[in-house]
């Protein structure tokens, strides 16, 4: 037991000292190697070698290179997952521990891990730009940048999302674009699958405003979005090289705050992206993807990455007519998804959209067929939303439902509306199938919004309609008229105050009726196409009408009682104005998708030529 304990407590000092380059720590560590060597000191198989190489503890290692306490086997051994101290250094980048360690001679930068890594590949996965350079001058082959499933150096540098250290290694070895894993994917492949590393895949474009919990604050981070430069350029002799320019200290330290940090981190993210996308189309055999390989342009299509699609139709106009293994086209594509830009890109750029639009899939589907899904164009709802969907989303998810079937509807010939899916369904009775759990949760979200907003309506109305007959300064018992309508410097005061009550309580009472036209209504499919966002449009405008009359009346009742003359009360000016803003603020976040929603309404009706006669 004590031997145990001796052991475990040389290993605690050894393992604490490895950061540290003091006298002591080199002592502790020398007098643990003699004893222990490398022996590992944690579940995970690691010796002291590996700690020292993680840490960057180049005095540490000299000190047992210089004092030849330590041979080249000891550096091959590895831990658990096959790593050895060189993959450690390659990991975290620790440049001068690699040097001690290559200058010792033996093939360590042949060995893998049990990934089947090398370190010149486990330096590429992590995005060392300077520590891959290094080890690809020892050697650089197809052994080296190869994993043991077929992935390169260029697939683990895209996997991790390094796309400046993968245009770097696309520039020096410019055949890695076409190279393949043992699933067949290219460098291409995996890029498709990054939605996020794109700015489509974002939330800092004004088409998917109101995807994020406040819509003005989404629409000042896009604006901060846009005026961020471009911290990666393009070299002006070579345009296939970039290179990070340096900014000016004040745009550093605005950009250094965390908030602004991640914007601008988003859009560098976004630009290298694209322009890594660029170069893989440029270097692409788009032959490679004829037979029964995954097709990054399918790929890109269902998960929504605009600017990668675009590419490669700029690219490959040809490739537009790919199907996926269910017989789609990225028409149905992005009709299914509702992708609204995609969706009217093919429309304009692709060269036979008639054929595009007249295919059926191998379950007989039409491009009709793939309108009536479930799914919204807005990114808060990527994939299949279930039928559980309610509040908001469901109203939302209802509307666009109708719009869009009708949007797809008048860009077909009519003989494809009546054809039958292999279910036996038309496109309009799949559309009812699929829409009517989220019918039925639109109507009761509406309905008990409706009951809500009827109750603050009513409110509305009884105060205003109550002040009209409370007015300051009261009323004259002979004429029965305000008294303050007689003297002339508060007439003029007084017929505002009444303005502002007759406007509030006109208000209140529309949203009323408008309302009740809500309980009342037939809630068929159809009536969520323009009938209910009108309403629902007429409610929030109103409803907000109201309140702000009914607010200034109260201000301008505050006014007639000289509340606000000779009186230092100009914080009570400024608290109403900030409070109009901020009231403001909370209609645009609320209302936004309703009237975006009647833009892109108003958009297709008035685009819509009819092209069969």
């Amino acid at each position: 037991m004590e031997r145990q304990w001796s052991i475990a407590s040389r290993q605690s000092a050894a393992y604490t000292a490895a950061k540290g380059n003091d006298q002591k720590s080199l002592e502790i560590l020398r007098d643990f190697w003699r004893e222990e060597m490398v022996a590992p000191i944690n579940n995970r198989g690691d010796s002291i070698l590996h700690f020292l190489a993680i840490g960057g503890n180049v005095d540490a290692l000299r000190l047992l290179i210089e004092e030849r306490l330590m041979s080249s086997e000891d550096l091959k051994i590895k831990n658990k997952n096959g790593d050895t101290p060189l993959h450690e250094a390659a990991r975290f980048g620790r440049k001068g521990v690699l040097e001690l360690i290559l200058s010792s001679g033996g093939d360590l930068v042949l060995m893998r891990n049990n990934l089947g890594e090398t370190p010149v590949y486990v330096a590429a996965a992590s995005g060392e730009k300077e520590v891959f350079i290094l080890l690809a001058q020892q050697n650089f082959s197809e052994f080296t940048v190869t994993r043991d499933d077929g992935s390169t150096v260029l697939h683990a540098a895209v996997t991790q999302e390094s796309y400046y250290f993968a245009l770097y290694l696309l520039n020096l070895y410019p055949e890695l674009a076409s190279k393949h894993d043992g699933m067949g994917a290219t460098a291409l492949n995996i890029l498709a699958t990054k939605p996020f590393s794109f700015r489509s895949g974002s939330s800092y474009m004004f088409g998917q405003a109101g995807t994020t919990p406040f819509v003005p604050m989404q629409m000042v981070e896009t604006f901060i979005y846009l005026c961020i430069p471009a911290m990666y350029v393009e070299s002006r002799t070579n345009a296939a090289v970039f290179s990070k320019r340096e900014r000016f200290s004040l745009i550093s330290l605005l950009l250094g705050n965390a908030w602004l940090g991640e914007i601008d981190d988003a859009k560098q993210k976004h630009i290298l992206a694209l322009k890594l996308a660029q170069r893989l189309i440029e270097e692409e055999d788009w032959s490679y993807y004829a037979d029964s390989v995954t097709n990054p342009l399918i790929q890109a299509t269902k998960l929504g990455i605009d600017e990668l699609v675009v590419e490669i139709i700029q690219k490959y106009p040809q490739a537009a007519e790919t199907l996926d293994e269910d017989g789609k086209n990225i028409l149905h594509i992005a009709a299914e998804r509702k992708n609204r830009f995609l969706f009217d890109q093919f429309l304009k750029k692709v060269a036979h959209k008639d054929r595009m639009l007249a295919d059926i899939d191998q379950q007989g589907k039409t491009v009709m067929h793939f309108a009536a899904s479930v799914e919204s164009p807005y990114r808060f709802s990527i994939g299949e939303p279930s039928e559980m969907t309610g509040g908001i989303k469901a109203v939302l998810l209802m509307m666009w439902g109708v719009l869009w079937f009708k949007r797809v509807k008048y860009c077909v010939h009519p003989r494809l509306w009546s054809l039958k899916n292999s279910e036996g369904l038309t496109a309009k009775e799949l559309f009812e199938r699929n829409h009517s759990g989220i019918r039925k949760e639109a109507e009761k979200t509406i309905r008990d919004l409706g009951n809500s907003v009827l109750i603050l309506a009513t409110l509305l109305s009884t105060i205003n309609f109550a002040a009209v007959f409370t007015v300051p300064g009261g009323f004259d018992d002979k004429t029965g008229l305000p008294i303050l309508l007689n003297t002339d410097g508060t007439k003029s005061e007084l017929w505002m105050l009444m303005f502002f009550l007759a406007a509030a309580l006109f208000d209140s009472v529309f949203t009323m009726g408008a309302l009740l036209s809500f309980l009342l209504s037939k809630f068929d499919s159809d009536d969520f196409y323009i009938a209910i966002p009108l309403k629902i449009c007429g409610v929030y405008t109103f409803v907000y009408y109201s309140a702000a009359f009914t607010v200034l009346a109260g201000i301008q009742a505050l006014n007639l009682e000289n509340i606000f003359m000779n009186r230092d009360v100009w914080w009570l000016s400024f608290f109403i104005l900030c409070l109009a803003f901020l009231v403001a603020l909370i209609f645009v976040d609320m209302s936004y998708l309703v009237f975006d929603y009647m833009y892109h309404f108003l958009r297709y009706s008035l685009s819509y030529k009819r092209q069969y006669m």
